[in-house]
């Protein structure tokens, strides 16, 4: 996941300049709702947040730039919701039905954002499988982590880092494929057998 830091090519070091780069991000959040990334243009922005084009890009680099920032900071909402359904489960669930929960829990966070999805759509169609695939620093990783630890999973020292990737690399992927699921039941069917998928496998990688 994107860090969530603000990225902008200067700095804003007074509340002027931080109003306007979060007016920037209102107003492509708020064309979003409307249209999709690739019709969106700086120009388009600019009008949308009452400023001069030439001030946007003293702040963002391009358009991308603005959508990368948006991507992160709904990326971090939906998590954070999952984060508090994790906090949530017994800890003396079994580990397939704690991601089982977690998964489902994901699924509606992310249905509800407003723009998480077509954030989503854009980021996989910009950039390669590599660059949006979570790293270990990243929401989908802590959550992993927590997980373990509380279903009491071990994994040796020397696997835990590759079936730690491993397994948030699975969860990117098929999640994916979930969330672009408008049917509950059916997306609740593939939960399910990613679910499973993964149990099988920790269950393996824990030996």
């Amino acid at each position: 996941m994107i860090d969530t830091a603000v990225k902008t090519r200067k700095a804003p070091q007074q509340a002027r300049a931080k109003a306007r780069i979060d007016t920037i991000l209102t107003a492509t959040n708020g064309l979003l709702k409307t249209t999709t990334p690739a019709n969106i243009t700086t120009t388009m922005i600019a009008h949308a947040a009452g400023i001069p084009v030439g001030s946007l890009y003293r702040y963002f680099e391009d358009k991308n730039a603005i959508l990368e920032q948006l991507y992160s900071a709904a990326s971090h909402v939906v998590f954070r919701q999952v984060e508090t359904a994790q906090a949530a489960i017994d800890a003396d669930t079994g580990f397939e039905e704690v991601i089982r929960l977690l998964l489902q829990a994901f699924w509606r966070a992310a249905r509800m954002h407003p723009t998480f999805k077509t954030l989503t759509r854009w980021a996989n169609r910009e950039h390669s499988f590599v660059d949006v695939t979570p790293g270990a620093d990243s929401g989908l990783a802590e959550m992993v982590a927590r997980t373990f630890k509380v279903t009491g999973l071990n994994v040796s020292a020397a696997r835990e880092a590759a079936v730690m990737q491993t397994t948030v690399t699975i969860v990117s992927a098929l999640i994916d494929v979930a969330f672009e699921e408008d049917n509950e039941e059916k997306a609740q069917a593939l939960i399910d057998e990613l679910a499973t998928v993964l149990s099988s496998y920790l269950g393996i990688a824990s030996w």
